[in-house]
């Protein structure tokens, strides 16, 4: 899957969710930064990947301030992705995001635990900082 295919799918997500969240978007009145992230999990460990996102790191996410918007896989997944975008004040804040996450204790053992019988990814995720352009319903 090309990742022009990718962004088209999650365009169509983006356009959705958006749809949703224009009341809340338009109240909030600092620029935001969105982050388009692609794993590619190793092969038969997408299930486990989802569950690791699902039990333990969306709740981890909320204490460094990391705010998913979704997360979606492909339905033809040829290449065991998970695809999620999540909110950040700034890049910058997302830079200290990231290192606070990375750095928690709690992350640490639930991603060791995870891989006990190896990786859940086979590279390391794939991440493209957006902007919300002037005519777009998330802000």
């Amino acid at each position: 899957m090309s990742k022009s295919h990718i962004l088209s799918f999650l365009c169509g997500g983006l356009a959705v969710l958006g749809v949703t969240m224009v009341s809340q978007s338009n109240a909030q009145s600092s620029p935001h930064v969105y982050e388009l992230r692609t794993y590619t999990a190793t092969p038969g460990k997408l299930d486990a990947l989802e569950a690791r996102f699902r039990d333990h790191t969306e709740a981890i996410f909320k204490r460094h301030n990391i705010k998913a918007i979704g997360y979606w896989v492909p339905q033809e997944n040829k290449d065991n992705l998970l695809i999620y975008i999540v909110d950040h004040k700034s890049k910058e804040d997302a830079t200290k995001n990231w290192a606070a996450f990375q750095a928690d204790e709690e992350w640490k053992k639930v991603r060791a635990a995870s891989e006990v019988n190896g990786p859940l990814t086979s590279k390391a995720p794939d991440s493209v900082y957006m902007n919300p352009t002037d005519f777009s319903r998330l802000k």
